[in-house]
């Protein structure tokens, strides 16, 4: 008797939660709260997966950029015969020499907390390759009207360099050029810089791996680690976690609500 009492109750309960279930997919509320649950968990998911894909992109270009700086020294002019795609990290030496009155002075750079300018300037290699050499970074005084003094080169020089690539800005990769003697730049557009002084620049700057350099040179070939981009998957694949748990926990206080409320 008091088995068949205790199968009857548990019946009782198996229906109220199946009443409540129903009645709660019932309500357009409900539907929509579902699909805007699935929207955001399947977006939450889709951002992890991108994250974890860009993360094995950058881990390959770290092990890449690590191998290039323990390797040997290659020469600018000969280098373009191989075919090289991706730049940065390549090491070189050439023979260059300046060409008049091409400066820049790109704004907007910090290095060490403090504001200021990477300047660069036009050189060409013996055989006529046209390129931007990194100067180095320059503080910016008080008054923006004034551009700081910078020590160019004036005669031929070689030296050993690393070859990097900045990354485009797709919200806003125009130059923005203030002319001058040291033309100000927003941005480094190599192409229209090409066009506007009419030389066909490379498309990677040099940056001098030279002792007693005069200027500090920042060096971030990448603009994210491979490790940034891992914790940003983390935290994706959390949040989408977090949104399953929670959706969760409503709808069993949802059914437990209901099913007092049935019991009443």
């Amino acid at each position: 008797m008091t088995k068949s009492s205790s199968n009857t109750n548990s019946d009782l309960k198996i229906n109220t939660m199946t009443s409540s279930l129903f009645m709660s997919l019932k309500s357009g509320s409900v539907w929509v709260g579902m699909i805007l649950t699935l929207v955001v968990f399947s977006i939450l998911v889709n951002l992890g997966f991108w994250q974890f894909g860009r993360y094995k992109e950058k881990a390959e270009i770290e092990h890449e950029l690590l191998r290039r700086d323990q390797s040997s020294v290659a020469s600018l002019d000969e280098l373009h015969s191989v075919g090289v795609e991706y730049w940065t990290g390549v090491k070189v030496i050439a023979e260059l020499a300046p060409i008049a009155d091409k400066y820049l002075l790109l704004d907007n750079q910090v290095f060490k907390g403090e504001v200021g300018y990477l300047a660069y300037q036009l050189m060409e290699s013996e055989t006529g390759i046209a390129v931007l050499l990194e100067r180095g970074f320059i503080p910016a005084g008080k008054e923006r009207s004034k551009l700081p003094k910078v020590s160019w080169i004036s005669t031929p020089i070689s030296l050993v360099a690393r070859l990097y690539q900045r990354s485009v800005n797709p919200l806003s990769d125009r130059l923005y050029l203030e002319t001058g003697r040291q033309n100000r730049i927003q941005n480094l557009n190599i192409e229209e810089l090409g066009e506007l002084w009419g030389k066909d620049i490379e498309p990677y700057l040099l940056q001098p791996l030279v002792d007693g350099w005069p200027y500090p040179q920042p060096w971030q070939p990448l603009p994210l680690s491979s490790s940034k981009h891992l914790g940003y998957a983390v935290q994706w694949f959390s949040m989408a976690i977090a949104l399953l748990i929670l959706i969760f926990g409503v709808l069993v206080r949802s059914f437990r609500r209901r099913e007092k409320q049935n019991g009443e």
